[in-house]
Parts: structure tokens; sequence; C-alpha cells
């Protein structure tokens, strides 16, 4: 991980400052802020405005992150865009991380495909991130919650302070959530900083019927009217929108099934994440036998994480994601008490242990605590 944008800002002038031809607009938050990042560009498109969006992290492969006009680019089109940006950071001795690179690589992208706004979800906080380099007309915040508190702050305000640094003078805030701690602060630095602050418009036309889970519902119309507020006008559907979300974001309440059993898989990676994924589970599936597939890194507020799938699950499997940051299933469980969990360290092998428990008691498997984890079990379950 590398804060700063001294490196990114001179990688962007290589590449002919591809920002300047964009309206840009950055999505910051602790959840939801994919989800709202894809809505805001497929709303734009649907105002007759070409946009496209970049997301971070990837679940199965690296294309997920840069969506052009609605559709995920190919292959070919990313490592040539991606070619772009590393061609000329190493030309011009610029030592760019990973992230930088992809977030200039997207912008390049983006202005070589001749679209007007870019969608930029921030990576982390938003005062040191890639994103911010960009220079965003417009920034949304979708909520402030507890992740990454070693870096962005211990408290609320603290955390809410970082991801409003890439606010400048002259832009809009959006502010998608009414929680009085960050709205004090989002006035504040709106103030501060001479940005228009618009909201909160948390809830605004919540929609039902959509087929997803009720968070992911929420940011997706917060997604819409964010592009509706930018462009004052009315986006004349909106499920049409809600229907193609879900497409472009892998391992975001994705439903499969193993047999008879309902298998969710969704990213949560923090306690409100988590949180918010077990009340979709019981918003859709009612109160069925519930098993949970955990796996997590070392870096979470992994207890917190946990209370609330302690409380719903009846049958809890700890595994371990494909990464070189994942937390010990062992250790999680000497360390948080877990005496009566199974531990199956392999997470396609945890997810057929606990729908074969499930399927004997009628019940739902969920996979959570990390995209990682998500990744792993996906690629069993669309193996068949």
């Amino acid at each position: 991980m590398t804060l700063g944008l001294e490196r990114v800002e001179a990688l962007l002038r290589s590449l002919g400052s591809p920002e300047s031809a964009l309206g840009v607009v950055q999505v910051v938050g602790t959840n939801g802020k994919g989800t709202t990042a894809v809505a805001l560009s497929l709303a734009l498109e649907e105002l007759g405005q070409p946009a496209g969006a970049y997301l971070s992290p990837h679940v199965l492969s690296y294309v997920e992150r840069v969506v052009i006009r609605g559709r995920r680019v190919s292959e070919e089109e990313f490592a040539a865009g991606m070619d772009r940006a590393i061609s000329t950071a190493d030309a011009h001795g610029i030592p760019a991380s990973q992230f930088e690179l992809l977030t200039a690589g997207a912008v390049g992208m983006f202005r070589e495909a001749g679209l007007s706004w870019a969608v930029l979800e921030a990576g982390l906080g938003a005062r040191h991130d890639a994103t911010t380099a960009a220079r965003p007309g417009a920034v949304v915040l979708t909520n402030v919650g507890r992740d990454h508190a070693e870096i962005l702050g211990e408290t609320i305000e603290e955390r809410a302070r970082e991801k409003l640094g890439g606010l400048r003078e002259g832009a809009v805030l959006i502010l998608g959530t009414s929680d009085p701690r960050v709205v004090r602060i989002a006035r504040e630095e709106a103030s501060r900083r001479g940005a228009r602050l618009i909201g909160p418009v948390e809830g605004e036309g919540e929609p039902e019927g959509w087929g997803m889970a009720p968070y992911a519902a929420c940011n997706v119309a917060l997604g819409v009217r964010a592009a509706e507020l930018l462009l004052g006008r009315e986006v004349p559907d909106r499920g049409r929108i809600a229907r193609r979300v879900p497409h472009l974001l892998p391992g975001r309440f994705e439903i499969h099934r193993l047999g008879e059993v309902p298998v969710v898989v969704d990213g949560g990676h923090n306690p409100e994440g988590v949180e918010a994924v077990l009340r979709a589970v019981r918003s859709v599936f009612g109160n069925r036998p519930l098993g949970v597939v955990f796996g997590v890194l070392r870096d979470k507020d992994i207890g917190s994480m946990l209370v609330p799938v302690r409380g719903e699950a009846g049958l809890l499997v700890l595994t371990r994601p494909e990464d070189e940051r994942a937390a010990d299933p062992g250790w999680v469980r000497r360390e948080f008490g877990l005496h009566d969990t199974r531990i199956v360290e392999d997470v396609g092998e945890a997810v057929e242990l606990a729908a074969r428990e499930m399927a004997e008691r009628g019940g739902v498997v969920l996979v959570t605590g990390s995209l990682y984890t998500c990744a792993a079990a996906l690629g069993r379950l669309r193996a068949g």
C-alpha cells in the first residue's frame, strides 16, 4: 500500500491529463461504493451522457475494474489500456504502484473511448487515494463505518474527514447518509473547502421489487439520484438500471445453489457489511437455518464482524481466503472462543461441507468475510 498523489499525478500528466477531458465523479465511503458507482454510471448513460466506471477490487478478473458504456471491457481492451499506462510510467521513470497504474490506465481508457463522465470508486479513504488525482468535480459519500481504522482514524468523524479529503473548491458533495456525525463533518468540510453540499439523499425513492438485497437497492437508488442531481433530469426507468447492476458486480449477494441448498456469496468485510448481508439473508429466506462460511483478512475488525454472525449462524465454518493477509482460521477460533465451529482451510471444501449440513436441516449457506473468500467460493460454485 502506497499513499500520496505525487506518482499518479505525474503519470496522468505524462498520459496527457486525460481527466481534464472528463467530468469526474469520485465515490467514497465504507460500504456500497461499487454498487453506487456502477448505478451512477449507468444512470448517466440512461440520460444520454457516455460514462464509464472504475471499480476496486476485482473478484475473479481484473477486467471487472473497468466498465465503459454499461459493459465490462474485454481482456484485449484492458491489456491495451494498461499497457499504455505501464509503458508511460516506465518511460518517465515514475515508480507507480499497481493501484496507481490501474487508476491512470482506466482514466486514459475513458478518454480514448470518448466518454463524457468517469465515475471512480476510491480505494482507501480519499485524501491520499489515487482517484483523487483525477480532480473530481463531484464526490458521492455513501456512508462511514468501521474499517481501516489504523489508517483512516479511530472515530467516525476522523474517517469521514479522510473520505472527504478529495473535496476541492467548486465541487459538489452528494451525501448518502443521514448519520448526524457524518452530516456535521460534511457540512464543515464543504464549507471549509468551498464545495456545495447536497443531501442527505439517503433512501430517496428507494425501490421495491428490484430482486436484490435491500442494502444494494439503497445503493442503486443513491447512484441514480446522484446522476439526476448532477444533470438536473430524472431517469425514466430506474428498474432497468437496477437489473443491470448485478451483472457488473460479482460477489455482492450473489445467489447460487449446491443441490437444493441456496448459497449466498457476499463480500461483506467489515461489521456494517456483515450486518447488512445477514439482514438481507433473513429478508429473502426468512428463518431458515443458516450456515455461515467465514474467511477474513488479519487487518479487519474480526471480533465485531463475528458478533452478528454468532447470533444468526446455526453452523459456522471458518476458512482461509486466498490472500497472503488471510487470518488463520485456527487462530480466529482460539482468539474469539469459537469452540463449537468447524475449520476447513479450503474455501470450496468449506462451502460443500456447509451445504451438506444445511441440506439436512432445510437451510441456507452464506459465504462472507472477504471478497477473496467470495472469489474462491465462486470458483467452486460456477464450476458446477
